[in-house]
Order: structure tokens, then sequence, then C-alpha cells
């Protein structure tokens, strides 16, 4: 599958440096640094306040979903959290199976990604902007879990690849400070994070 490389996004951006940057609202980038901040000293299955935040950032709240699901869901955040190596392939499984509303199991790739982007944010979240600045193809059409996780984590690794080559590009350096200058008081956000921020408004724009 072809998908936008660095290059391509690089491109793109600085046609639209400016518009991009000054898009990102900033309530998305206060909410964010909140989940990051205080995920470090939170039990998350009884923070309430937490999860409710956290709901809204990665839109959790999703209908089709039950309550034992939102359960399980921080419950299994907290496990993961522990583990030297989190499986984003285990964690979507273990989602996979907790049937929704109308007694199906269902693919919530994004909310595995949500979930591992909170532990470490070094590994990149997923959500409709984020595919639509990368092109990436849908899994709808796809049938059965396998096919589904291939597709994602073939996504997943090249958005985790492409993270790592825009941050450590020289050239990318004023996206980034561009970035700081509007937002001051979250300089301290990881790297990977601002260009993901900046990434995800570029696919928003894109829409």
């Amino acid at each position: 599958m072809k998908y936008r490389t660095a290059a391509d996004l690089k491109q793109l951006l600085f046609d639209e440096e400016e518009k991009v940057v000054n898009q990102i609202p900033r309530e998305k980038v206060d909410v964010y640094s909140y989940l990051h901040e205080n995920f470090k000293n939170t039990y998350v299955p009884e923070d309430t306040i937490y999860q409710f935040i956290f709901r809204y950032f990665f839109k959790l709240d999703n209908p089709s979903l039950t309550n034992e699901f939102e359960e399980e869901y921080f419950k299994i955040m907290e496990e993961q959290r522990g583990l030297e190596r989190p499986s984003i392939v285990q964690i979507t499984k273990r989602l996979y199976e907790i049937k929704n509303h109308k007694g199906n199991p269902t693919m919530q790739f994004p909310l595995a990604a949500a979930m591992l982007h909170a532990i470490n944010p070094g590994f990149p979240s997923y959500d409709s902007d984020i595919a639509k600045a990368f092109d990436f193809s849908s899994t709808y059409h796809l049938s059965g879990f396998d096919k589904k996780m291939k597709r994602y984590i073939g996504q997943y690794q090249h958005s985790f690849k492409t993270y790592r080559e825009l941050i450590e590009d020289e050239a990318v350096g004023p996206l980034t400070n561009h970035f700081n200058e509007k937002f001051p008081d979250h300089r301290g956000l990881p790297e990977v994070k601002k260009i993901e921020l900046i990434v995800g408004q570029l696919g928003r724009n894109l829409q």
C-alpha cells in the first residue's frame, strides 16, 4: 500500500505551515496535556474525572459500546501500564472480545492505539484525521480480525516510522518551533506528540 511518506507530509505541511499550526485548537492541546500529566499519578479504573476527559478526547463515547466495554477498557489500561512491552495486538484482541449492544465483537483499533499512546506517547494514536493525513486505506471491507489487524498494524508501523523521520529532520524544526511559540505553556510535551498534533490538523484540513 502506498501511504504518504515523511517527504510527502513535509511538503504538505510547509505549504500550509502557518495555517496548520494556527488552527490547532488550544483546547485540544490543553486537554491532551492534562491526560498526559495526570496519567502518571492516577489509578485509572477509579478516577472518574480522568475517564470522563479521556472518553471525550479519544472519542470513547460510542453509542454502540456497552458500559462493560468502558469498564474493561480502563482496567486493561491499568494492567498494560505495568508491562515492559505492552502489545497493541493483544489490547485490540481483548477489546474485540467484548461484545457491543447487538452482541457482536467490534474492531476498536483506534481505541487500542489511544490506550497505548496514553501509556507511552512514543507510540502513535490513530484517528480519522491521522488516517486522512497519511491517506490510509479503510479496513471496513476486510472480513475477520486477522485481516483487519494486519492492515492496521502496517499503517501503525508506517506512522511510527514517519514521525521518527520527521522529528530527526532538521528542516521540520520551524514547525515545532512555531508550535512552541503558539503554545509556550506546552513546550514540555513530547516532540512526537507535537508532530502528531500538527499532522492530525493537516488531515482535518484535507477533509
